[in-house]
């Protein structure tokens, strides 16, 4: 049974062989939801869900395994959700999800008027494409009819989304290189690092319950896949165009978190950061975590993360960077402008200063030298005058050092 966890609610993970009725295959490894006994459920004891800890004891599997297990496990979405959706109807009390038991709010009206501010500002969008634009215009209708009032499956949504232009870009730069037609394992490097920060984003989602609901599985899961293929398709076509169209997702996605920041900042101070958000910010892989960070300099952010508040304001600030990462990219498809992650400038700035030191030291040494011939030859012009010199010349000058010094 789905759901996420919610106040005084603690996760049991089913033994091996443990199966839900509506599952015939064993090792179905999703978690059962439980009530402490004795306790209220308001009584402030939050526990997130952990996806590491979900999967830990699971292992590969071929592909005909994995989607039946898959199958089974939704079908059971299907009917959880189809029974909560009945209780409900007839009054009955529904299942609690852990993402409306946060009590967050998200108003898509004032998302709507910080477009139109950054817009006003930055014309984005009416610059781009007209199929760039339909599109982004069709996913925003989406996301404020499908998921009013319910931010974190939102977010989940989103976060899902997200993911498939970074996947879509590498999938098509890894085929070039493989034919043999670009090789650039730089630009690749900082999509995957793109990719693996999406990645963080998504668990830290799933670990609020955001995917606690059948429909919206089923809905991120199918979107992701046609999205991947409607950018793949792109990419071969014109890689600015795909470029342009991510950069205007993620500008929604730094509107859409800015709101959901500033609406609800008293209540996410309140509440925990997941053990998935602490992992990634402050014990994760930094160096991934730099890398697709284009405009910052190397290692100089390192965000706290002690709330949740802490946790959305480091994804705002990870998607405002993720748009500047698009703007080199198109730059780089339109104008040749080279991008680089943080670790290639900083070891480019590094070649630079070691050449420089070397040019100064070098440039020393040849003055010292030059120097140095320089007296040698006036040493030796000096002798050669000497030698040059009349007898009777020398003995004047002999008489006159002997009388200057009274001998």
């Amino acid at each position: 049974m789905d759901g996420g966890f919610v106040p005084g609610w603690k996760v049991v993970e089913r033994k091996v062989g443990g199966r839900p009725s509506t599952c015939r295959r064993r090792r179905v490894p999703r978690p059962v939801i439980v009530r402490k006994a004795g306790e209220d459920i308001d009584d402030g004891g939050w526990k997130y869900i952990d996806l590491m800890e979900r999967q830990k004891d699971d292992k590969p599997g071929s592909a005909l395994w994995l989607g039946g297990r898959y199958f089974q496990r939704e079908l059971a979405g299907i009917f959880s959700q189809v029974f909560d959706t009945a209780k409900g109807v007839f009054g009955f009390k529904t299942r609690p999800v852990l993402a409306h038991q946060l009590g967050l709010k998200l108003d898509n009206d004032m998302v709507r008027e910080r477009e139109r501010v950054r817009e006003e500002k930055t014309p984005l969008y009416s610059n781009s494409p007209l199929p760039s634009r339909i599109i982004y215009s069709t996913v925003c209708w989406f996301l404020d009819a499908a998921y009013h009032e319910r931010p974190i499956a939102r977010f989940w949504f989103l976060e899902t989304v997200a993911r498939m232009p970074y996947f879509a870009y590498l999938s098509v730069l890894h085929l070039y290189e493989t034919f043999g037609w670009w090789h650039v394992s730089e630009l690749r490097k900082i999509h995957f690092a793109e990719d693996w920060n999406e990645l963080h984003h998504l668990l830290i989602m799933e670990s609020l319950g955001g995917d606690s609901v059948w429909s919206d599985r089923f809905l991120a899961s199918h979107a992701a896949l046609i999205y991947y293929w409607v950018l793949v398709l792109t990419y071969f076509l014109s890689p600015s165009m795909s470029y342009n169209f991510s950069e205007l997702l993620e500008n929604h996605a730094v509107d859409t978190y800015g709101e959901f920041i500033d609406e609800n900042e008293e209540q996410l101070k309140t509440l925990p950061a997941p053990d998935v958000a602490r992992q990634y910010y402050e014990n994760g892989d930094l160096y991934l975590f730099d890398t697709f960070q284009t405009a910052v300099p190397l290692a100089t952010r390192r965000p706290k993360c002690d709330d949740l508040y802490d946790v959305f304001c480091n994804i705002f600030r990870d998607e405002q960077e993720h748009v500047k990462t698009m703007e080199a990219c198109s730059d780089y498809t339109k104008l040749g402008i080279f991008i680089q992650s943080p670790h290639q400038r900083f070891y480019q700035g590094l070649k630079a200063e070691v050449k420089a030191e070397v040019k100064a030291e070098v440039k020393a040494e040849v003055k010292a030298e030059v120097k140095e011939e320089e007296k040698e030859e006036e040493k030796q012009g000096e002798e050669r005058e000497t030698q040059t010199k009349p007898p009777a010349l020398m003995r004047d000058e002999r008489q006159k050092f002997e009388d200057g010094m009274g001998l």
